[in-house]
């Protein structure tokens, strides 16, 4: 579904994506395994950790235990690019998920990703300005500058979007309308990793980068 693929999120669509999959999920056993990068290693390097939890409808976290994928983000807190780097383990292997980023008021589908075959998921990236890299149907938002504070929240959620092409239904002259689809081609957009904290990220333009050097 085109118009539903991408909410305001949360309540509303957390409650409809994540009550099928806790249902499903009941009787999987997911393997956890801890990302390399150590709390104390991530500050000493200047850079900032945030985990990601499977959560149930009441926004309780799902223990790796209990069957909840599990996930961490190592980010730098300023510049004139964010890098980060994001694992995650317990996702069922098998389905694209979407890396998806509220920006503040905004929320933008960054790309799309298959973990192995042990469901662990690892990316590493850096983004120069914030802005959609997936199809998004009618749910487009104009990309906006790495500059200036901005508060993140990282999500991972399962890619319902067509395997190929772009977006069905969505008129040609629409914003975005041309993002090329990777999904799964089932609709399921649920969503499976939430933040358990907000990023706090301070950007600068590259002018301003470049004079501070």
């Amino acid at each position: 579904m085109p118009d539903g693929a991408r909410q305001g999120f949360p309540i509303a669509t957390l409650l409809k994506a994540l009550l099928p999959a806790l249902a499903a999920t009941a009787l999987v056993v997911f393997f956890f395994a801890r990302s390399n990068t150590r709390p104390e290693q991530a500050r000493a390097n200047g850079m900032r950790r945030i985990t990601l939890s499977q959560k149930d409808s009441n926004f309780v976290r799902i223990s790796p235990s209990a069957g909840g994928a599990t996930g961490e983000v190592v980010y730098a807190p300023g510049g004139a690019a964010l890098h980060f780097t994001l694992h995650a383990s317990g996702l069922p292997s098998g389905h694209r998920y979407e890396l998806e980023m509220q920006v503040d008021d905004a929320i933008y589908s960054v790309a799309s990703y298959s973990p192995d075959a042990r469901g662990a998921l690892s990316i590493d990236t850096t983004l120069t300005q914030f802005a959609e890299g997936e199809c998004v149907g009618t749910n487009f938002d104009a990309p906006r500058s790495i500059a200036g504070q901005h508060r993140i929240k990282f999500w991972i959620k399962r890619d319902g979007s067509p395997a190929s092409g772009s977006m069905p239904g969505v008129a040609p002259t629409a914003p975005g309308a041309q993002l090329a689809c990777h999904g799964n081609g089932d609709g399921n957009f649920e969503y499976v990793l939430l933040e358990d904290q907000v990023a706090e990220f301070a950007g600068t333009s590259a002018a301003a980068h470049d004079s501070s050097k």
